[in-house]
Parts: structure tokens; C-alpha cells; sequence
């Protein structure tokens, strides 16, 4: 599991993301945050994503999700290149600030695969979620601090796959996903939980390695893009809902 050390990591600088202020916090004990400007890939990496950002080209005109990096300073950077360590323990934070579960799931807008609703290629295949629903929370996380995100003492909701709720007119508990894929198969697929809080909010903490270096594809598999049945628009952007991974050793 996460140590607890690990866990307070998250949560020291301010961010501004979309109007939003986000608090974001980051203990002394961890020094190396992912820099797409460092020449020195990180071992922990912190993304929020944000789901109303102004996209504008000469089709489309709509605010859009999007995933930023955040860096050392608190500052946002893109996420459409992501340098990473190979053979080395990367600790991943995702702060969702989006909601909402999703009928459709997978490699294009008609398919609803499974597969991108577990957690696959992390330490032990499980992820830690923070603030997704009071159901399913420790009772020691609580607090409406930054759109209902907090962190405090306790462990996370520690889970293998998010459900599908609803019955046949619900949907998959997730509101996006941060997969790496290479050659269509899947090395690493983290979704964030869709959680009750309309406003969203969740937290989600895991821990991987990338043992092989190279260039590799990350993608958001929950089609929440414009045209092309929800494949359009930030889900085709780098940057947006897509990018690319780099694993030097």
C-alpha cells in the first residue's frame, strides 16, 4: 500500500486550473516532481484534470477536459510529452476535479470494455482513492476544502476496478482514465473515480514501473471529446486527453 509518507506528498503549492483554485501539497520528502523541462526524468508524477478548458480550432468550439502536469513550482504544464525513470518506483497522484460515470468505454465511442475500468500494471494492480463517495471513503477523509478534495490522516479506498452502476441505463464508475499503451496492449491503465459530488473531486494514488525504454502513447479511454462520437476534439489532442510517455533509463 501507499505509505502514508507518500500520501502527505500531494498536497503544498497553489494552482490556478480553469479559474479554479486548487490546493496542492507537497511534503519535503519528496524532492524529484516530474519537470517536462528537467532533464532528469521524476519518479513521482502529479496530474489534475480539469474539465472546462476552452477548445478552439477551425471545426469545433467548446470547453473541454484536459490533463496538466503540475510542476515543483505549483505552475501547470502541458501533458502532451511526460518524461518517466525506467526500472524505477513512480508514484502517480491524479486530482479529478471532473464527474459523472460514463455509459461507453473503451478504444473508440461505440465500444464498452471492461478493461479500461481496472486497474492494470500498478504495484499489487490497485489504486487508492480519496473523497470519491461517502459509501466507500475511510471516515477519516473528510472536508469540502478545494471542491471537496482533501487529504488527511488515513489510508484510501483501495481498489482492483471501479463497478459499473444502474442498472442497464448506468454507467462505469469512471470519469477518465490515464492509460499507457505500446502496440495496442495495455501497460499501465489508471481510471479516476466518477464519485457522487456533481462538482467532482477525487484523488486517486498508485505506484508503477516502466521497465522498458522508448516513446510510448498515454490516452484517456472514456471518449469525452467532441465529434467522431466522442473521439474528436481533446481526445485526439496531445496535450488534452492524449500525449506521449518517454521512459529513458
Amino acid at each position: 500500500m501507499v505509505s502514508e509518507k507518500t500520501i502527505y506528498a500531494i498536497i503544498s503549492a497553489i494552482v490556478i486550473v480553469g479559474g479554479l483554485g486548487i490546493g496542492v501539497a507537497y511534503y519535503e520528502s519528496v524532492s524529484a516532481l516530474h519537470s517536462t523541462t528537467s532533464e532528469q526524468a521524476a519518479t513521482s508524477l502529479t496530474l489534475v484534470i480539469s474539465p472546462n478548458n476552452w477548445f478552439n480550432n477551425s471545426t469545433i468550439h467548446h470547453r473541454q477536459p484536459a490533463f496538466f502536469v503540475v510542476e515543483p513550482n505549483g505552475q501547470l504544464s502541458s501533458s502532451a510529452l511526460i518524461k518517466l525513470p525506467a526500472h524505477k518506483l513512480i508514484t502517480l497522484t491524479i486530482i479529478d476535479y471532473d464527474s459523472g460515470v460514463t455509459p461507453i468505454i473503451g478504444e473508440n465511442g461505440t465500444s464498452n470494455n471492461s478493461t479500461y475500468a481496472k486497474v492494470i500494471g500498478t504495484v499489487g494492480n490497485v489504486e487508492y482513492v480519496y473523497n470519491g463517495s461517502t459509501s466507500y471513503i475511510n471516515a477519516t477523509l473528510s472536508g469540502n476544502a478545494s471542491n471537496n478534495i482533501t487529504i488527511q490522516k488515513g489510508s484510501g479506498w483501495a481498489v482492483s476496478s471501479l463497478p459499473w452502476v444502474g442498472g442497464a441505463s448506468g454507467g462505469w464508475e469512471v470519469t477518465h482514465t490515464f492509460t499507457i499503451v505500446q502496440n495496442g496492449q495495455v501497460l499501465l491503465n489508471v481510471p479516476t473515480y466518477a464519485g457522487t459530488n456533481p462538482s467532482g473531486g477525487s484523488i486517486t494514488v498508485t505506484q508503477f514501473y516502466l521497465n522498458n525504454t522508448g516513446s510510448f502513447t498515454w490516452q484517456c479511454f472514456v471518449p469525452c471529446g467532441n465529434e467522431l462520437n466522442g473521439w474528436g476534439g481533446a481526445m485526439a489532442t496531445a496535450g488534452w486527453m492524449t500525449g506521449e510517455v518517454e521512459v529513458v533509463s
